[in-house]
């Protein structure tokens, strides 16, 4: 039986994501050369993290790097961890699992992250509670980044506040 292979996310659709979420708020999208050369290791570094695991885990780590990582790096001017909320959700979506991006306990593990106060341990520990196993999207990278943020529009507005 054939490895399932993990649908990664890229640099491009990783920077759509966060120009979806701060315009919900109306707040400018931007990011920094520097932070931008940041963000493409990161998406290298969440590609080639777990590839020795079964597709489950493998799919939970990279999420919870990809998280963690946008959460703590703060590489955008605004909407960071609305930027790593989405994302995480949206990588789970395409890779066939889903994660209530509402959930308070994940909400403040996220921004517990953001301060350095949780470790990407602590943030693993409350995604892979959270993460269920839905249908995996079979539609492009723009298409599921859109669901995603449709699906939390209003919750993702009020966090911006």
């Amino acid at each position: 039986m054939a490895k399932k292979s993990v649908h990664h996310m890229d640099l491009d659709t990783l920077v759509g994501v966060n120009r979806e979420v701060v315009g919900l708020s109306g707040e400018t999208h931007s990011y920094s050369e520097a932070d931008g050369k940041k963000l493409e290791a990161l998406v290298k570094e969440v590609e080639q993290r777990a590839d020795n695991q079964e597709f489950k885990e493998a799919v939970s780590a990279k999420a919870a790097l990809l998280v963690y990582d946008i959460a703590r790096g703060q590489y955008f001017r605004a909407g960071n961890k609305r930027t790593a909320l989405v994302a995480g959700l949206a990588f789970l979506l395409k890779n066939g699992y889903q994660l209530n991006v509402e959930n308070p306990e994940l909400v403040a593990t996220v921004d517990r992250v953001g301060i350095a106060a949780a470790d990407l341990d602590d943030l693993y520990g409350v995604m892979h509670g959270l993460t269920t196993k839905g249908k995996a999207e079979r539609k492009g990278w723009d298409g599921v980044v859109k669901a995603a943020v449709r699906m939390h529009k209003k919750f993702l507005a009020e966090l911006a506040s």
